[in-house]
């Protein structure tokens, strides 16, 4: 193996973990505010709304 293709492993490994976990923490926090609003009736906002 390449130093060059070993670097690029060493160092984008890792970023594609903490990328990948951020993606799933904002797609679970979604979810659970989406839950939320429908447990409390009430509807989704609408981009326009103040």
């Amino acid at each position: 193996m390449g130093e060059n293709l070993f670097a690029a492993l060493d160092f984008g490994l890792p970023f594609a973990v903490v990328f990948g976990l951020g993606v799933w923490q904002l797609v679970a926090v979604r979810r659970s505010i989406r839950r939320d609003r429908e447990a409390s009736g009430q509807s989704p906002r609408k981009p326009g709304d103040a």
